[in-house]
């Protein structure tokens, strides 16, 4: 029996249960306006054009940033629209898809935007507009400045095997508060902190934790029915687990998602007790503490 820590699949899941913000509100649905673009957000945009091939560049669609913590306002449409300013300034080869034509595919595909989006529906969307990527982006606190993450994804490859195909990158910056910021957040910068001090991996900013320790259970262990594993999954299956990890690394409050039964979850639930993580960091360059949600995959090969 082999098990396997696929960090891959575990980016992969991340953008499709976690980089779920694609727009909630019809704020955004205004064309682009590169005459009113700010320059704040070219600095996040040439990292994540960075990441694209040239075939990554014809015809993007930048999606409404969508906040960390709270309901999405304004200031994500908007953000949204200066960051899509900023690939086109950047990106001489990039064509951009007419944000002014959301709404129009939101109709055709019989969806609102008060729906409770997934990353399936962003790229139907994009395929329906024309697209061959999609940008999906948030925003969280950040000292003197607002966190950003932004990820781009191939709308062809969706649910390409292996994953890596679908995503284009992902990049986590930060941007100056400056005096029109404040102003167009029309909230306090504190407002965007998470109330219990638990940030979200991969949003706002924060980046990603990722395993230096993450020994499973030995799978012969008496509490593990193996041979009822093997029957109930002879292709192998996945468990998925949440967590906390501590700005030092460690795990705590973990709970099990996704169970497969047999003593294996609560075999790996205890194991995961005992982990090593590099801890996420927060736009500001300190580490923090996360929520982070976990897959993990085996087979019997």
């Amino acid at each position: 029996m082999r098990f396997q820590k696929n960090i891959t699949n575990i980016i992969y899941k991340l953008c499709l249960t976690v980089l779920v913000f694609i727009c909630r509100s019809p704020h955004g649905l205004a064309a682009n306006s590169l005459s009113n673009k700010t320059s704040e957000t070219d600095a996040v945009a040439q990292q994540l054009l960075d990441k694209f091939a040239d075939g990554d560049k014809k015809g993007v669609l930048v999606m409404d940033s969508q906040p960390s913590f709270g309901e999405p306002n304004p200031f994500g449409p908007w953000l949204a629209d200066q960051l899509a300013s900023s690939l086109a300034s950047q990106g001489q080869t990039l064509t951009l898809i007419d944000r002014s034509r959301i709404g129009t595919g939101l109709e055709s595909l019989h969806l609102a935007p008060k729906d409770d989006w997934t990353i399936k529906n962003a790229v139907a969307l994009g395929k329906s507009l024309g697209a061959n990527t999609v940008v999906l982006s948030s925003y969280g606190f950040a000292e003197d400045g607002i966190g950003v993450t932004l990820a781009a994804f191939r709308v062809s490859e969706f649910e390409a095997r292996p994953p890596t195909r679908f995503v284009v990158g992902m990049v986590f910056g930060k941007i100056p508060l400056t005096q029109e910021l404040g102003a167009r957040l029309g909230q306090p910068l504190d407002a965007l902190k998470p109330k219990d001090g638990v940030y979200k991996s991969g949003f706002g900013g924060v980046s990603i934790p990722a395993c230096i320790k993450c020994a499973p259970p030995a799978p012969r262990v008496p509490d593990i029915d193996l041979m009822g594993l093997l029957r109930a999954y002879p292709r192998g299956a996945a468990i998925s687990l949440q967590f906390i990890v501590t700005p030092d690394g460690h795990t705590r409050n973990i709970t099990v998602l996704t169970r497969i039964g047999f003593g294996f979850d609560e075999q790996l639930t205890k194991a995961a007790a005992d982990w090593e993580l590099k801890p996420a960091v927060g736009p500001d360059g300190k580490a923090v503490s996360v929520l982070f949600p976990f897959q993990f995959m085996f087979n019997f090969k």
